[in-house]
């Protein structure tokens, strides 16, 4: 939870203020409002999960949504969340989409399966949803392809016109002009059956006119059958609809749909189709107050939208601000399986899940309405919850053991119990995430080393054009060749071995800088362990490339950068202040340093410079070993460490909340740059730095990998959170 995974933010999705968010206001635990949500909310049979929404402090956008489930779903429609839901309508169908009545643009109207496919592939990469609808018209198929579902008949046109500047879009659609739609209808009558109101259906499309079929409930449930002509974006268009409508079916008179009551209009979908029959339906509800809620048949529905991930209990359909919102609403304990299934592993201890199922639950709980129409996300804002594929036995039988029981603090109210994935060896305090204090987030010492065991070692090589980067071990063997200082050189034993920045896997923040041939021979220079959540380095980065870092978090640097440095740490060891320039950089709270230096895994980290060498002396605890010209710094978590340089015969004692440069004349102050020699373990190449931290994610609360450690020690459950929030009780509400 809390920025432990990175967050990918596909087309159409926006994450607000990332790094914010991950706490909201900082200031709300400690608050009067978090005892006011502890107070007041002690249960929830149900829990309500934004899977899908525009709200102001989580947007992720999307316009249809598209729904699995092998069994077939039961739909229907209710004015409120509390009101009971009545089914309009069963669908055998195993996949529905679903989309608002909203303003489109008809890119083209075309009886070319293929030219719509064609046209649907190419808008699909543009940031607006494209679909695809099978109609009958004269007795013939055509195939209409939309583009967007936008609250505003202007945004439409605007998106409309942004793709047709596209050269292949303009020409795909140069048979025909596209055409503004909107949620505009005309009612040909409504109908006691559906075969009544499909016999109505075929004499307007036998015509040549648009119409579909339309659910609709009377005020007291009753379901009926309508046929709406139209789905116009103005009052001129509609109107000319209606004259068209006359002129071919002059018996049937026509008046303005009735958009005020829910409805459900439903057409035919073949976006995903490979063949003209293999239509889906597609359901296109009403804005408004309206909520269409989707039950599947069978346990499970899969959101195509959210990685295919397949959710317990039911899915609400409806409109918050303008745009569509898709809520999972679940059994909180079914939840709960989906949230330890995310969040840990089926190996760990039951002890360690039991702490996390009871922590998920507060957590849960205290949230109250955060989302307005949903109390949580599904995504690391809140607690990660990827649903019923990610569900394990051992974590379920956690949840159940731990049925309804919640953390709250010496005056009975829930706590906020964060937790994060490793906290280095030590967790935060309070004041150093958020900078205000809160009782029970206190600092404490957490066995969290599990993380870093089996890791494999990379080695840090120089390739021939003097570039440093990581390989994995596994793809390189020692030559048993030396350079003339004693370096070993190792060649590559398969072909294309990725050369990364850093010692760790992540094609998108550390991409391969280059590849080895086979056989090629490279300079080993040093070597680490694989970063990990317990322990881990980035770099090496340039005094520039840590300018555009902060500059894309919007702090300016005025010319160049020439230094960077820790100036203040809090109780736990993590940065407080960092300095860029000598001038402290300004963040709205101290976690926020990790994405202002490009999204770090912690702030418990120092900075080194070139040639540094971190370790310590087995015959002087916290000695801070040291080559020819480099900077020092200890990993140990006490208050200094001892550093031995020059001619010295005694070593210094230096504060770790100091930044020192260390060389052969001694020690002196914070260095102004970043240059010297490579060669150390470990160590930055020339004229660059290196991070080099402990721990991921923000470190408050309970420690993820600290509590297996503590379970691995014999601690149940309760004494795990009780050591991780301090003066709290376990208690059954």
């Amino acid at each position: 939870m809390h920025g432990r995974h990175k967050l990918t933010t596909p087309r159409r999705i926006a994450i607000i203020a990332a790094a914010a968010l991950t706490f909201g206001s900082f200031s709300y635990i400690g608050g009067s409002s978090a005892s006011v949500n502890a107070a007041g909310i002690k249960h929830l049979d149900q829990i309500r999960v934004a899977l899908v929404i525009n709200a102001a402090k989580y947007k992720k956008v999307e316009p249809l949504v598209s729904l699995t489930s092998p069994g077939g779903f039961d739909i229907g429609v209710r004015s409120s969340v509390s009101a009971e839901v009545k089914p309009w309508a069963s669908i055998a169908d195993t996949t529905i989409r679903m989309s608002l009545d909203q303003f489109s643009t008809m890119m083209l109207e075309t009886t070319d399966f293929a030219a719509a496919k064609a046209l649907n592939a190419k808008l699909a990469v543009m940031p607006e949803d494209s679909y695809v609808l099978s109609r009958t018209k004269m007795g013939k198929p055509v195939y209409q392809v939309y583009y967007g579902s936008l609250p505003t008949k202007t945004e439409a046109d605007n998106a409309a016109a942004q793709a047709l500047k596209d050269p292949t879009v303009a020409a795909l659609t140069k048979s025909g002009t596209p055409t503004g739609t909107g949620p505009l209808h005309l009612s040909a009558g409504a109908f006691a059956s559906e075969a009544a109101a499909g016999q109505q259906l075929a004499v307007y499309t036998q015509a040549g006119i648009s119409a579909d079929i339309v659910l609709q409930a009377d005020n007291t449930g009753l379901v009926s059958y309508g046929v709406w002509v139209g789905n116009e974006a103005t009052d001129v268009k509609l109107e000319a609809v209606k004259q068209a409508a006359l002129k071919a079916v002059p018996n049937t008179p026509l008046q303005a749909a009735n958009t005020k009551s829910p409805y459900l209009i439903r057409r035919s979908d073949v976006t995903a189709a490979n063949s003209p029959t293999a239509s889906i339906t597609h359901y296109t509800t009403a804005t408004g107050d309206q909520k269409t809620m989707v039950q599947p048949k069978k346990m499970g529905i899969a959101v195509k939208e959210n990685a295919e991930r397949k959710y317990r209990g039911n899915m609400e359909v409806s409109t918050y601000h303008d745009r569509l919102a898709l809520v999972n609403e679940v059994p909180m304990e079914q939840y709960l399986y989906g949230v330890l299934g995310s969040e840990l592993s089926s190996l760990w201890p039951a002890e360690a899940l039991k702490a996390q199922a009871v922590a998920a639950r507060t957590f849960a709980i205290v949230q109250g309405n955060k989302y307005e129409i949903a109390q949580v996300t599904d995504t690391t804002l809140d607690q990660a919850y990827f649903g019923l594929d990610k569900e394990f036995t051992a974590g379920n039988l956690a949840v159940d053991a731990t049925k309804d029981e919640v953390i709250s603090d010496k005056r009975g109210n829930l706590i906020t119990p964060v937790f994060a994935s490793n906290a280095g060896g030590q967790t935060a305090d309070s004041t150093e995430v958020w900078g205000n204090a809160v009782d029970y987030l206190r600092s404490v010492a957490s066995p969290d080393q599990g993380a870093e065991q089996g890791k494999a070692i990379w080695y840090q090589i120089q390739l021939s054009d003097g570039r440093i980067g990581f390989v994995h071990s596994m793809y390189v063997k020692d030559t048993t060749q030396k350079d003339a200082s004693g370096k070993s050189y190792f060649e590559a034993t398969e072909s294309d071995v990725n050369v990364r920045l850093a010692p760790y896997v992540d094609n998108t923040a550390n991409p391969s800088i280059a590849k080895l041939a086979m056989k090629e021979k490279v300079l080993v220079v040093g070597q680490e362990r694989e970063s990990n959540a317990y322990s881990w380095i980035r770099g090496p980065y340039t005094l520039n490339d840590m300018k555009s870092k902060l500059a894309a978090a919007n702090i300016s640097i005025n010319g160049e950068l020439t230094s960077l440095e820790v100036s203040k740490r809090g109780p736990s060891g993590r940065v407080i202040e960092l300095k860029a320039n000598g001038v402290a950089v300004n963040v709205p709270y101290p976690d926020a340093l990790r994405s202002a230096l490009g999204g770090l895994p912690s702030t418990l980290f120092e900075i080194e410079g070139a040639g540094s060498y971190t370790g310590t002396s087995p015959s002087v605890p916290n000695l801070a070993l040291l080559t020819s010209s480099g900077v020092v710094s200890s990993s140990s978590t006490t208050d200094s460490f001892y550093v031995l340089s020059g001619k010295q015969t005694q070593p210094t004692a230096v504060k770790k909340s100091d930044v020192m440069t260390i060389s052969a004349s001694g020690i002196s102050k914070p260095q102004t740059s970043s240059t010297g020699s490579s060669g150390s373990s470990g160590a930055a190449p020339k004229g660059t730095i290196i991070i080099r931290g402990k721990g991921n994610g923000h470190g408050l609360g309970m420690s993820q990998w600290g509590a297996k450690g503590f379970a691995e020690q014999g601690y149940d459950y309760k004494k795990i959170l009780q050591t991780y929030y301090t003066g709290v009780n376990i208690t059954k509400e």
